[in-house]
Parts: C-alpha cells; sequence; structure tokens
C-alpha cells in the first residue's frame, strides 16, 4: 500500500467526511440527471413512442386511432341520386338514311333542334368499396356503385305529332371507380373529405317508347334498347363522424358523369291507326349525370 493508501486509511474523522462528501457529489453529478432523463421519458404518452402504440389507442390530440392508423378500410352504403336534365339525340349524323336518323335535322315544333329532352329521375345508389389509408390525411380506395332504377322521362318535338309527345325509357347503371380522398381537420367532432375519381360505367337501356296522343291513345314508336360502356368520373364531398375507434359514418355529397346511355340500331315498333309495322332505325344517345347524397359506414382493419 502506498503512502496516499495509508494516508486514506487512517482514522482520522476530518478525511473520511470530506471523502463522504467527495462520493456523494460525484453520485449527484453523474446519477441524478440520468436518473431525471429516465423518469421523463418514462412520463411520455406510449401514442407518442414510434411503435409503442396500441390498436384501441387514441392520440392526446383527441383524435381517434381510425383518422391516423395506415392500412386497409371497407365502406359499404347506399343513398339516392337525382339526374341532371338530359336529352336523346342521333348517334352520328342526324341526316343519316341507311338505315334512317331517329329524330333527323332541323328544328322541331318548339322551334329546338329534333330531339326528346328530359331527365332520368332518381334511383337508390349501392356502395361497395375496398379502401387504404396512407396517411393521416390521405387515402384511396376501389368503389363499385350500382343504380338499378333510372326511369327517363320526358317529351319529344317531332313535326305533326301534336303539343304532348311523352318519352319514357328505364336504365340500369353499373360504374366502378377509383377514388382519393383527402381529409381535413376535424371540426366540431366531425371530419370533412374531398373526393375524386376516374373510372368506367357500363349502362343498360331497356328502349325508348314515344307516345303521340294527338294522332291516337296508342299511336308509339318504340326503339330497341341497348348497353354501352365508357368511361366515368365522380366528385365528392363530406363529413366523417367517428364512432368509434375503428367504425366511422360518412355522410357525403356526390356528383357523377356516368358516360352516355345508349340504344342500339335495331327495329323500331311503329303503332298508328292504321295499323303496326316495324322500321330498321339508327342508334340514340343521351347523357347520363347525377347527384345525389349518400350515406355510409366505414370500418378500419
Amino acid at each position: 500500500m502506498d503512502d496516499s493508501g495509508r494516508l486514506a486509511a487512517r482514522p482520522v474523522a476530518s478525511n473520511r467526511f470530506a471523502s463522504l462528501g467527495s462520493l456523494v457529489a460525484g453520485f449527484s453529478l453523474v446519477a441524478l440527471p440520468q436518473l431525471f432523463v429516465g423518469q421523463l421519458a418514462a412520463a411520455q404518452p406510449a401514442a407518442a413512442q414510434p411503435g409503442a402504440a396500441e390498436p384501441g389507442a387514441t392520440h392526446a390530440a383527441g383524435v381517434p386511432a381510425l383518422e391516423v392508423r395506415s392500412g386497409p378500410y371497407l365502406r359499404l352504403g347506399g343513398g339516392l341520386d337525382w339526374s341532371d336534365p338530359s336529352r336523346f339525340r342521333d348517334q352520328g349524323s342526324c341526316s343519316g338514311t341507311t338505315p334512317p336518323a331517329l329524330f333527323g335535322c332541323g328544328a322541331g315544333q318548339n322551334g329546338r333542334s329534333l330531339q326528346a329532352a328530359g331527365s332520368f329521375g332518381q334511383t337508390p345508389v349501392l356502395d361497395g368499396a375496398l379502401g387504404y389509408r396512407f396517411t393521416p390525411w390521405l387515402r384511396a380506395e376501389a368503389l363499385l356503385s350500382w343504380r338499378p332504377q333510372l326511369a327517363y322521362s320526358g317529351q319529344s318535338n317531332f313535326l305533326g305529332a301534336g303539343p304532348s309527345q311523352p318519352v319514357n325509357g328505364a336504365v340500369e347503371s353499373l360504374a366502378g371507380f377509383a377514388v382519393a380522398y383527402v381529409d381535413l381537420p376535424r371540426v366540431a367532432g366531425v371530419r370533412p373529405f374531398l373526393g375524386a375519381g376516374i373510372g368506367g360505367a357500363r349502362n343498360h337501356l331497356d328502349g325508348v317508347t314515344y307516345r303521340f296522343p294527338s294522332i291516337a291513345a296508342k299511336a308509339s314508336t318504340t326503339t330497341a334498347g341497348g348497353s354501352s360502356s365508357g368511361f366515368a368520373y365522380l366528385l365528392t364531398a363530406g363529413v366523417a363522424v367517428p364512432l368509434s375507434e375503428r367504425l366511422s359514418v360518412d355522410l357525403a355529397y356526390r356528383f357523377s358523369d356516368l358516360g352516355q346511355v345508349r340504344s342500339r340500331t335495331g327495329s323500331a315498333t311503329i303503332v298508328r291507326p292504321r295499323g303496326t309495322r316495324s322500321l330498321t332505325i339508327a342508334g340514340t344517345e343521351a347523357d347520363l349525370q347525377t347527384q345525389g347524397l349518400e350515406v355510409s359506414l366505414r370500418y378500419a382493419f
């Protein structure tokens, strides 16, 4: 043992107190900061630590996990659509003769071009979508939308057929879209969102009947039906109302452009007081656009 060791071992009270004081001071400078840092980390909420959030956790800001959890979701719902004004017109050239165009060129009895003007009325809508949330504010989904009962009602304007010329037809539409949504910050407990989608629609027309009560009670012309497929798009805006950490109710307004409804070139049945006959007529077409309100349930897996 060296001289410093022998000196430290001497039973001198003042040296013992000095050594003890140095030991305590050293422990305080090293251990207390580490203890403080450990306590601070333990006091932080688990949701703020990466990878520590439980599936049922709610973030400190009060945002349900449904709105921030990345991953897939399922949305099912329905609503009511009403169509914008639309008109049936000739496909291709109005001057066609082989086969002849139904309307033809020129102005009708009301001064407008020959046509049938009206709308496709109202229809229930059924939606099914599988989506994925990428970030707390961005998600996308594959949407399938079915409109089973579009009933066309309008008036044609053929020359010499009287002031009242009712037109009726039935349409069914099935459309698929890829839709992207932006979820905005919450307002008063609900979360607004905006969305836009592109896709395609297949529209089936049973046929169109033109009636001419001024000629005879049963006077009519019924054209062939047809199916058509084409480009479609939608725009939507709404709010999401959280029900739980996985489930919400979406309330939305939606505008949909579903392409065109078309009758095919084919045999038309013409009923007049002198009898019934068939005549091959060229096809017609009309634009199909709807607006509507939808309610759906969205469940995050």
